[in-house]
């Protein structure tokens, strides 16, 4: 499981301190979210000697870079590779020499990917043997790139009209549990209210189903007379042909895309797993069918947002 191994832990430590120093956010929400302990983060400050993040927060003060992971077997593997480096006078080689005379020498299997890890990373370490790169056609990227929007929102969660989209799986069981289920649901959510939008059940993330919430997400625009900005990932349910073309024939909404590799979309996501939680506390997880699950999950929805609205009404 992903979530136990260190590079996790030290990537989630990272962005709650981030999002800890930087916007104020609650710590016990963002331990909760990540899935890692008090004590792994507490850990992780001490190793790392860095300052409280509230103190940071509180007093605008600025932060240093967080510090890279390195794993154990990176840090032995870069100091076979110098050891290599003084053996063989700085000899400019590849990855697959380089593996095959650690293991003869020093009896350790080193992976030809960590070297080249390690090459990127300290470039110092090794010279470059010289080849001439290979031109490879991605005509399906380029495409999908094509339809790829920037990012708007980054980090500004408090910044006003913006609508958070994004899928997730609920995992149920039909036929009154004897049959197990996963049903995608695609679904959009009003940031500022915290209410529900709109959704699509569907049985994956596609096009289609990201085109009826956005349909439904532009009629909330226009009802509530204000343009909004819906914040999705950069998927290609989203990033495509019919989704692009759609917003730009219409005027009250605007797609923003969370840059690759980073959660930016963090409060849809939480939400997400917040909706679930509530939902299968209320409804359960077993149903006759799946229209069974879909009036139980309409029925949610409507008791949800008329208790986020009046939440919202008296600033609750």
């Amino acid at each position: 499981m992903i979530m136990a191994t260190k590079a996790y832990k030290h990537y989630a430590c990272c962005q709650i301190y981030y999002f800890i120093a930087k916007h104020g956010m609650g710590t016990n929400r963002l331990i909760s979210y990540f899935k890692i302990h008090k004590n792994t983060f507490s850990k992780f400050k001490l190793k790392n000697n860095l300052e409280n993040p509230i103190i940071i927060f509180k007093n605008g003060l600025y932060f240093n870079d967080l510090p890279n992971f390195n794993s154990p077997k990176y840090t032995i593997a870069k100091k076979l590779i110098i050891d290599y480096n003084l053996k063989n006078n700085s000899l400019a080689s590849g990855a697959n020499l380089i593996s095959k005379w650690i293991y003869v020498n020093k009896g350790v299997k080193v992976s030809e990917k960590m070297i080249r890890k390690i090459r990127v990373d300290h470039p110092w370490i090794l010279n470059n043997p010289s080849r001439k790169k290979r031109s490879v056609k991605k005509s399906e990227s380029k495409k999908h790139n094509i339809y790829v929007r920037e990012d708007l929102v980054e980090m500004n969660y408090s910044r006003p009209n913006i609508i958070g989209m994004d899928g997730t799986n609920f995992k149920i069981f039909l036929n009154n549990g004897k049959n197990r289920s996963k049903i995608n649901c695609l679904i959009s959510y009003d940031w500022e209210k915290r209410t529900i939008v709109s959704y699509s059940f569907d049985k994956s993330e596609n096009s289609n189903s990201a085109l009826s919430v956005f349909k439904e997400t532009n009629n909330y625009a226009i009802e509530k007379a204000n343009q909004k900005i819906i914040q999705s990932d950069r998927g290609s349910a989203f990033a495509n042909e019919l989704i692009f073309n759609y917003v730009n024939e219409n005027d009250f909404i605007v797609h923003s895309m969370s840059k690759k590799g980073f959660k930016h979309n963090a409060p849809t996501e939480s939400l997400n797993g917040w909706i679930k939680q509530k939902f299968y506390k209320t409804f359960g997880n077993k149903f006759e069918n799946k229209e069974n699950f879909y009036y139980y999950f309409k029925k949610f929805s409507n008791i949800y947002n008329n208790l986020q609205q009046i939440k919202y009404n008296f600033n609750i």
